[in-house]
């Protein structure tokens, strides 16, 4: 599962293949970050607008990616719990943003 990663940005949205090089779908980026000298990507499955709306009241799923050399890997089980409590600081500052505050 690899994207090429050195020019995304929030927003963008790219499909992403499974180790047979099959399509897993479309997936936009929803935040970019650093943790311990390292990057991480998180992305949650693009959704057309309609799709959007009625997702609002929903809970997303939402997949966390390591950036090594410009390629996206899944995270190391050792890593997970620091790296999503990243995320959640990261989209809490994200809907403030949003939230004008």
């Amino acid at each position: 599962m690899t994207e090429d990663s050195k020019d995304l940005e929030l927003g963008d949205i790219i499909t992403l293949d499974d180790e047979n090089g099959e399509p897993l779908g479309d997936f936009e980026v929803v935040a970019m970050f650093d943790l311990n000298g390292k990057e991480y990507i998180a992305l949650t499955e693009a959704l057309e607008d309609e799709e959007a709306e009625e997702e609002l009241d929903e809970e997303v799923d939402i997949f966390v990616f390591q950036i090594d050399g410009g390629e996206m890997v899944p995270l190391e089980e050792d890593e997970e719990s620091a790296v999503y409590a990243k995320l959640n600081e990261v989209l809490e500052g994200i809907e403030l943003i949003d939230k004008g505050e």
